[in-house]
C-alpha cells in the first residue's frame, strides 16, 4: 500500500475537520482568496459552497474536509471525495492555501493529510483492484505543478477554458430538421439531467451522476433554466446547453459573463449540426441578457471534435489546466 510522503512540519500549523455551516463563510474566503491569486477566476460564494456542503458526494464533510489552522487563523483547506471514474476507484484530491501563507510547505502537509485520509478509506474498497489518487489545478498555478511533479504525479489530462467576446455577431440558426427547442418546465429537470449523464458517458473520466449530484444541480443558487438550450425530438432530449450567470463571481472579476457548463447531445443526434446550433443560441441568449462574453471548458485531448467545434464558433483558448493522479493502491497481482 502506498503511504502519504513525509513533510516538513509547519511550525504552529493544526489541522481539523469541518465543524458544519459556521465554518463556510472562512472556507469560502480562503477558497476567493487563493483562486483570484492563481488567476483562476472560478470565484466561490458562500452560497455554492455552502450548496456543494449540504449535497456530498463520494464524501462526507464532517470526517473528508479538512481546514488548517496558523496560530489561529484558517489558512487552508481541502478535502477527499470517492468517484469510480472511467471504471476506476478514484479518490479526488482538492485544496487551496491562502495566498498569504505560500511557500511555508502548507501546500505539500495538506496534501499529505488529504492523502492519509484517502487511504483509511480504502478498506471500503475491494482488496484486488487498482486505486488512484487525482487531483486537478489550472497551469497557472505553477506552485501547484512542482508540487505535483515533486511527489509522483503524472499529467494524465489537459484542458483548455475557452472564451467567446464577439456576442454582437451571434445570430440564432436553424436546428437540424425534426427537432425544436422548448422552455424548462420543472416536470422536465430529470430527464434533461439524465440525457446530459447518458451523453457524458462517451468523453473522458466518465461517471455516474447520482441522486445527489442532481439534488445539488436543482438547488445551486445560480440555477436559471430560462437561460439554457434544450432541444427535443418528440418526447426524447436530443442535446442540451446548460448556461449559468454567475453574478457574485462576475462582480469580484468585474466582468458580464455566462457560462456554458455543460454541452451534451446524445449518439443518435451526433453530426448533425445540433451542438452548433444549441451553443449559438445560448450565446444569443446570453446576449439579451446583457452578457458580453461567454465562457465553457473543454477536453484538449477529446476525440469528439469539441474543440474545433468551439474554436469554429469563435471561442478562443484562454486558460489551461491540467488533470494530475498517481496510483494509491496498485492492482494485486497473481503468483
Amino acid at each position: 500500500m502506498t503511504r502519504p510522503r513525509a513533510t516538513d512540519s509547519v511550525t504552529g500549523l493544526v489541522f481539523r475537520r469541518y465543524a458544519g455551516p459556521s465554518d463556510i463563510p472562512i472556507l469560502t474566503e480562503v477558497l476567493r482568496a487563493a483562486n483570484l491569486f492563481d488567476d483562476t477566476e472560478e470565484i466561490p460564494s458562500e452560497a455554492r459552497v455552502a450548496n456543494d456542503f449540504a449535497h456530498p458526494d463520494g464524501f462526507d464533510p464532517t470526517i473528508d474536509a479538512f481546514l488548517g489552522e496558523l496560530d489561529g487563523r484558517v489558512v487552508a483547506v481541502g478535502d477527499v471525495r470517492y468517484v469510480r471514474r472511467d471504471d476506476a476507484h478514484t479518490y479526488m484530491v482538492s485544496g487551496a492555501v491562502h495566498p498569504d501563507e505560500r511557500r511555508r510547505g502548507i501546500g505539500r502537509a495538506l496534501l499529505g493529510l488529504l492523502e492519509a485520509r484517502a487511504i483509511e478509506r480504502l478498506g471500503t474498497l475491494p482488496d484486488d483492484e487498482p486505486v488512484w489518487i487525482d487531483t486537478w489545478m489550472p497551469d497557472a498555478n505553477v506552485g501547484f505543478t512542482a508540487l505535483m511533479r515533486d511527489e509522483g504525479y503524472e499529467p494524465t489530462r489537459h484542458f483548455f477554458e475557452m472564451l467567446k467576446t464577439d456576442l454582437d455577431a451571434a445570430v440564432e440558426v436553424a436546428l437540424p430538421a425534426g427537432l425544436e427547442l422548448r422552455p424548462v418546465v420543472p416536470a422536465d429537470m430529470r430527464r434533461i439531467f439524465d440525457a446530459e449523464a447518458e451523453a457524458f458517458q462517451d468523453h473522458w473520466g466518465r461517471r455516474d451522476w447520482s441522486d445527489e449530484i442532481f439534488a445539488e444541480h436543482l438547488a445551486d443558487p445560480d440555477l436559471d433554466p430560462t437561460l439554457w438550450r434544450v432541444a427535443w425530438d418528440g418526447d426524447e432530449v436530443a442535446g442540451v446547453v446548460t448556461t449559468f450567470i454567475i453574478a457574485d463571481e462576475n462582480a469580484a472579476l468585474g466582468v458580464q459573463r455566462g457560462w456554458l457548463a455543460h454541452v451534451s447531445v446524445r449518439r443518435p443526434w451526433r453530426r448533425r449540426g445540433l451542438a452548433a446550433a444549441l451553443i449559438v443560441s445560448a450565446c444569443v441568449g446570453l446576449r439579451e441578457r446583457g452578457m458580453a462574453e461567454a465562457a465553457l471548458g473543454v477536453d484538449a485531448e477529446s476525440l469528439t471534435g469539441a474543440l474545433g467545434l468551439y474554436e469554429r464558433l469563435g471561442f478562443v483558448v484562454r486558460r489551461r489546466a491540467t488533470s494530475w493522479r498517481r496510483p494509491l493502491r496498485p492492482a494485486a497481482t497473481t503468483a
